[in-house]
């Protein structure tokens, strides 16, 4: 192999190695028998969730996790296989590649959760579709902000109340001394 061929091959397995030490998580998956229209849909559909789906050669694939101490991925490197980089957010990718197998019965061979990395941590394909099932960070700041705001609503309720229940009060003794021609 020409010097030049193998410094292209280097190319590539940094290349895979920067987007894995870039990402906040990486799910390694396996597609057998998908169209180009269903590639290209999963392809705009993890774009959207600010991730990528990428298809490398097994082999530049593996050199670049051996190179990363991820050894494990060397026996999940058979068929064809894809990564998906989530960029922003640990669950947005592989909640992607869950739910376009949740799509129907065909979808869900077509589409395999292998393996996968999160915070420098090997996962396998259980543990990363038990985490494509958590929260994003925007549903977690949602909930967040809903359990901080609880409270604050109770007691605005309750001062409002006790101030209705003061107007009653005081108008009901204005009544009484207009009624009995107080002023």
């Amino acid at each position: 192999m020409s010097e030049k061929a193998i410094a292209a091959k280097q190319l590539v397995v940094d290349e895979i190695k920067g987007k894995i030490e870039q990402a906040q998580s990486v799910t390694l998956v396996g597609f057998d028998r998908m169209d180009v229209k269903e590639i290209t849909d999963l392809r705009n559909k993890f774009r959207e969730s600010k991730s990528e789906y990428k298809v490398y050669k097994n082999t530049m694939m593996r050199f670049a996790f051996q190179e990363l101490g991820y050894d494990e991925f060397a026996d999940q490197l058979t068929g064809s296989n894809a990564l998906i980089f989530s960029n922003e957010d640990i669950v947005n990718g592989p909640k992607v590649a869950v739910d376009f197998r949740k799509e129907d019965k065909e979808k869900k061979e077509k589409l395999i959760l292998k393996a996968g990395v999160v915070e420098g941590n090997f996962q396998t394909g259980e543990e990363m579709m038990a985490i494509a099932s958590l929260p994003t960070i925007d549903q977690l700041h949602s909930m967040l902000a809903n359990v901080l705001q609880a409270p604050i609503r109770r007691l605005a309720g309750d001062l409002n109340n006790s101030v209705s229940k003061i107007a009653i009060v005081l108008n009901a003794v204005r009544e009484k001394k207009e009624a009995n021609g107080e002023e």
